[in-house]
């Protein structure tokens, strides 16, 4: 009785109003709508869609716990959708290799990941597809692996992907004298990295943060950089040019004691180094580079125990809570209230490391739709009840 339904729906609503109503629906809905019938998969997975409901999801779509578990005994990683008090999450993707992966960044719902060690290699995933697409190897032979960083962005020139690679060419730890350089990878145009010309004035240091077109570094200050005038570094991805973005000042420029985070498509930067309390400046207007203090956390940790090893922000969720977490624990702050509840008490099962957790915003962008490659490793997602 569905299925003509449908039928008689379609034949009457044209399609650009029936997209429309879609793209107006959570992501995390569309892909339970996906299996109501064939008819509604191919409306959902139409590549107009994917354009239209992230032009309207950065404020309303919800924010979803990822968690990234990693089995230390058969050295195998995935990812898991968590909710509160949930102590089994199931995984929504395995990852194809043995070894850990560690998350670069987000965009559009694409997670960049990169294994280290001698086998280095990056992978872009859409986890709510189940799409993973392993990147060619890099062109280039880095003199200090760990240290490299990776970014995923979006050209809107050209509807692209990039993900950009930052490596160090020489590298002397004990002068602490380096020679940085970096390639880029378009995905869907190119079968290998291009080196650019473009390179960052200092090496750079945890996740990137992309947020109005560019991606976003702390920089590593244990290189001793003086005349530091920025502790973040910006990446242009259509311009592909590096450039520092002011800020504020603040009582330390310890990278160490700062974080960078997405505040629902915001770039945010996170400051510990006051000691007593937490505060969170939001990049208001990128266009002429002002910050505002968006939320103070005042929550004192234990004596003897620095803040920011005792807290780490994960993210914002929906609601406007903030995800927290605190000695194995999830626990959402409301700055309205100054209240904390707990979410979820991480693994304790020693065959698992800690598990790494990110605020998601997932979105219906296919892998697939970018590049048709027999590196692309997908299975059918149908359910995130």
């Amino acid at each position: 009785m569905e299925e003509p339904t449908v039928r008689i729906m379609n034949e009457k609503i044209p399609r650009e109003l029936i997209l429309e109503i879609f793209s107006r629906i959570p992501v995390k809905w569309l892909f339970q709508l996906r299996c109501v019938c064939k008819q509604w998969c191919n409306f959902i997975d139409d590549p107009c869609l994917p354009n239209m409901h992230l032009a309207q999801a950065t404020t309303r779509e919800e924010a979803l716990i990822l968690a990234h578990w990693f089995h230390v005994r058969h050295r195998t990683s995935s990812l898991r959708l968590m909710k509160e008090h949930d102590r089994s999450p199931k995984a929504i993707v395995e990852f194809p290799n043995r070894g850990r992966y560690d998350l670069e960044n987000s965009c559009h719902g694409l997670l960049c990941f990169v294994k280290c060690g001698k086998e280095e290699e990056a992978l872009v995933s859409n986890p709510l597809r189940g799409e993973l697409l392993m990147l060619p190897e890099s062109t280039v032979m880095s003199r200090w692996p760990h240290l490299d960083r990776y970014g995923l962005g979006f050209d809107s020139s050209i509807k692209k992907y990039k993900i950009v690679h930052v490596f160090f060419r020489d590298f002397d730890w004990a002068k602490r004298e380096y020679r940085l350089g970096a390639e880029v990878y378009t995905v869907g145009t190119t079968s290998s990295w291009r080196e650019i010309s473009q390179i960052p004035c200092y090496p750079l240091y945890k996740r990137a943060v992309y947020a109005s077109g560019a991606l976003h570094w702390l920089v590593n200050c244990e290189f001793n950089p003086d005349n530091l005038k920025s502790m973040v570094i910006s990446f242009n991805i259509k311009d592909e040019e590096f450039n520092p973005i002011p800020h504020q000042e603040f009582p330390s420029k310890v990278s160490k004691w700062f974080e960078l985070v997405d505040l629902r498509g915001y770039l945010g930067m996170v400051d510990f180094s006051l000691g007593t309390h937490i505060e969170i400046w939001k990049l208001k207007d990128y266009e002429k580079k002002e910050w505002v203090r968006e939320y103070r956390i005042d929550i004192k940790p234990p004596h003897g125990v620095s803040i920011s090893q005792y807290i780490e922000v994960v993210g914002l969720m929906g609601d406007g809570e903030i995800l927290l977490e605190r000695y194995k624990k999830l626990v959402a702050y409301n700055p309205k209230t100054n209240g904390l509840r707990c979410i979820q008490t991480l693994n304790n099962d020693p065959d698992m490391d800690t598990p790494q957790v990110y605020v998601y915003t997932g979105s219906l962008v296919s892998i697939s739709g970018a590049i048709k490659s027999s590196s692309l490793h997908a299975s059918t997602q149908c359910s995130f009840t």
